[in-house]
């Protein structure tokens, strides 16, 4: 159980990675605006490293963008009808989840597209 609780906190470090480098406009990171870009690149290189230890001992990332929605894995925020795709599917991921070891420590928080 310790482990699980461990891997939690962690789980909210990777978040705060994620949404430094998603803040960060693209537009911005370029070569004569080095201090941004060393920072940035630093950043993803540890969101990085971040995700290939997670992945080593079994954590496992939840992006379901366009997969069926499952109860066991996604918790859903909303749903919304959304031309051109099929009812039960996931639209908009608001929050990754992840896996421990195949079973879900904390489910993704998803949009569904529900019936016009």
């Amino acid at each position: 159980m310790g482990i699980q609780s461990f891997c939690k906190d962690l789980l909210e470090v990777a978040d705060i990675l994620e949404k430094a480098t998603e803040s960060v406009p693209k537009e911005e990171i370029k070569d004569d605006n080095p201090h941004l870009k060393s920072l940035y690149e630093g950043l993803v290189m540890t969101e990085m490293q971040i995700q290939k230890v997670f992945k080593k001992h079994g954590l496992i990332r939840l992006d379901p963008v366009g997969a069926k929605f499952d109860p066991y894995e996604h918790e859903a925020l909303f749903h919304a009808p959304v031309e051109g795709q099929e009812p039960g599917t996931i639209a908009l991921v608001s929050k990754i989840g992840y896996k421990l070891h195949g079973r879900t420590l904390r489910p993704a928080l998803v949009g569904v597209v529900k019936d016009a």
